[in-house]
């Protein structure tokens, strides 16, 4: 078998600097434990999908700082000379004859002497076209764009990825739910060249946090309230925000409650409006939501430990880590029944339609008031986790490899 393969690193040059995304987190994960494997020799490339900036000597400099050994298969430089490179006009000339700042120069005998081309992420490069040899494999996190494209901005780039993965191509998708779904999107793909490798939740960010002084500084920094329900997720319609705070709402009223909150974690993304409309009609409650933002991954556990409960009722996920995060951390677990939620949540969590609100409601009073009801999901949720790993994806990805190789 020839173990060699090469991993597009392009996700993380593009995003280690200053907005680390769930892609390149997973991406990062198995970058790591891909390079520790024995079975494989990894090798990594940088090409620039889109013409970013980053050398690969800052790649280099980046995985040697976190412990990953890995060699690089070509080199980016940037153009000595370019003639006023820095001009409006003569950047929109050069960007649309194809000539940037920095150029590609591969070292041909690494990319000849690989058997597998694999992108976490983008569309396979133009580049790694011209090698036929190698097998080419993309990761397909979801088709959600495509599918839903009036709860997303744009499609086209993840229809580039899909069209990428070719005929003689091979895709790797997060779920069942997303392999499902690239198939009936794209029937031309072969089924038998298509596999699914879920993802996992890094323990050393995720594991149950009681340690007081973590607490006190996530209370006191972002003025966490004593009790809290808890959701995270991008602020945007598919994310299903509005149904949580509108359920939510209705149970305090109803029922007197005054000591519980609901901690909305998350940047602002597409169309947020109708979930801030949500937050403005409810007038005097209004302090009983509370916003706090993107937080850095090392707050989480304590996030996510400290609630009473994490509801998480996207109506759409091609994998959906959040909810994995927080059954890892110990907390009872309110997710939907859609997609590719119940592969990750089973019997560790609690499952409802995301449009019913009186299961919700139902669902946050039990909750609320059964502390040995919410103390049984907690144990379940943290049965749940432990079948997931980056060890375990990292080893599902190597077999996976070892299957394209034997096809012909």
């Amino acid at each position: 078998m020839n173990n060699k393969v090469i991993l597009d690193a392009d996700v993380i040059a593009d995003f280690y600097k200053d907005n680390r995304t769930g892609i390149f987190r997973v991406t990062f994960e198995l970058f790591k434990k891909l390079s520790e494997n024995k079975d494989i020799k990894t090798f990594y490339s940088h090409l620039a999908f889109f013409n970013g900036e980053t050398s690969v000597q800052e790649l280099d400099d980046f995985f040697i700082n976190n412990h990953v050994e890995i060699q690089a298969v070509n080199n980016r430089k940037r153009r000595t000379f370019l003639p006023f490179r820095k001009e409006k006009l003569f950047k929109y000339l050069y960007k649309q004859i194809g000539i940037y700042n920095y150029r590609n120069i591969h070292y041909k005998m690494l990319f000849e002497e690989a058997g597998i081309f694999h992108s976490f992420y983008y569309p396979i490069h133009n580049d790694v076209k011209k090698y036929s040899h190698l097998k080419k494999v993309i990761t397909i996190h979801d088709l959600i764009p495509i599918l839903f494209p009036d709860l997303h901005f744009t499609a086209e780039l993840i229809k580039e990825i899909v069209k990428s993965i070719g005929t003689d191509g091979f895709a790797v998708c997060v779920s069942e739910s997303t392999k499902k779904d690239l198939l009936a999107y794209a029937p031309y793909l072969n089924p038998d060249h298509v596999f699914v490798n879920h993802l996992a939740a890094s323990k050393e960010l995720f594991y149950v946090c009681r340690n007081k002084k973590k607490l006190t500084n996530i209370t006191n920094k972002y003025n966490l309230p004593d009790k809290y329900f808890l959701s995270l997720g991008t602020l945007e319609p598919r994310k299903n925000i509005d149904h949580v705070i509108r359920t939510f709402l209705k149970l305090i009223r109803e029922n007197e409650i005054s000591d519980m909150s609901l901690v909305l974690v998350g940047a602002k993304g597409w169309n947020f409006d109708k979930i801030f409309n949500e937050y403005e009609s409810a007038e005097e409650l209004k302090d009983k939501i509370v916003f706090i933002g993107k937080i850095p991954d090392e707050d989480l556990a304590s996030l996510y430990s400290n609630a009473h409960s994490f509801y998480y009722m996207s109506l759409y996920e091609g994998f959906g880590l959040p909810p994995l995060e927080a059954m890892q951390c110990g907390v009872p677990t309110v997710t939907s029944n859609t997609s590719s939620l119940p592969e990750v949540v089973e019997n560790g969590g609690i499952m409802l339609d995301p449009h019913d609100e009186k299961a919700l409601y139902e669902t946050m009073l039990r909750l609320y008031q059964d502390e040995s009801f919410r103390m049984y999901y907690s144990e379940k949720g943290l049965e749940q986790s432990e079948k997931f790993s980056w060890q375990l994806s990292a080893e599902r990805q190597v077999e996976i490899y070892k299957k394209i190789l034997e096809i012909r």
